[in-house]
């Protein structure tokens, strides 16, 4: 077998953990989407185009809230707007990928690709290993969805009900780490409850999603700022371009 070949195996081989995440979650989407009115095709044609599964539990949520398509597109696109900066971190990786590479590419970074891929040694940091890590999570997100379509005809009423609060533990996921490491983060998500509550009193509740995102969201950037880098030189926070950067080259 080629290199490339390989190193596509080696992709598919880290993403095996995601799967057992996605597809329990992917499920839970599908069941949610055709409670929310969904029809099969357009749940599993929303796992296939999106690929963004707080992208879209929050646009499940709030379709079934009768939210407008503007409210919607609004509060998808700040959730979000994280993978603008995960896609940098990944091409600062792959220099030599063209613009048109880099563009298709982007479509499929999420969370999970940036955290294997970025911390992956360097010798691994081509374009086959990443292909490899989307290929196997891209498909187990999408099979998720079609589990989800078919278990909703087949399971009971209060089971496929009970399905719904997954998608709730998805974001409570998603924030609990960042509440855990800094205090402020906390403050700010639990200000954004309060505020989201408050204003849903007096306008439409995907518009106070909307707003109190937005404004508790600009607070946040102001007062929570980066944590400085340990006594180690790796940063606390594995987000960022240079933990992963750093991190393949001590694999390596």
């Amino acid at each position: 077998m080629d290199k490339a070949g390989s190193l596509f195996l080696q992709g598919m081989r880290s993403g095996i953990p995601v799967v057992f995440g996605y597809i329990p979650v992917g499920i839970a989407y599908g069941v949610s989407a055709l409670q929310a009115g969904f029809s099969p095709f357009e749940t599993i044609l929303m796992s296939c185009t999106v690929y963004s599964g707080s992208g879209q539990v929050l646009g499940v949520s709030m379709t079934a809230q009768h939210a407008g398509l503007a409210a919607i597109f609004i509060a998808t696109f700040l959730i979000n707007f994280r993978y603008f900066i995960m896609s940098a971190c990944i091409f600062s990786r792959l220099p030599a990928l063209s613009t048109a590479g880099r563009v298709i590419a982007s479509w499929f970074v999420v969370d999970e690709t940036f955290a294997i891929f970025t911390t992956a040694p360097q010798k691994k940091a081509r374009l086959a290993y990443l292909a490899g890590i989307i290929a196997l999570t891209y498909s187990s997100w999408v099979l998720g969805a079609v589990i989800g379509v078919a278990a909703h005809a087949l399971l009971p009423q209060w089971i496929s009900a009970g399905l719904g609060i997954a998608l709730y533990a998805l974001f409570i996921a998603i924030v609990i780490p960042g509440c855990k490491r800094n205090f402020k983060i906390l403050l700010m998500v639990l200000c954004t409850a309060v505020s989201c509550c408050l204003l849903s009193q007096v306008m439409d509740g995907s518009w106070a999603i909307v707003i109190s995102t937005l404004c508790c969201a600009a607070v946040g950037a102001v007062f929570i700022k980066e944590e400085k880098p340990t006594d180690s030189g790796t940063e606390v926070r594995g987000e960022s371009c240079e933990y992963g950067q750093l991190a393949g080259k001590e694999e390596a």
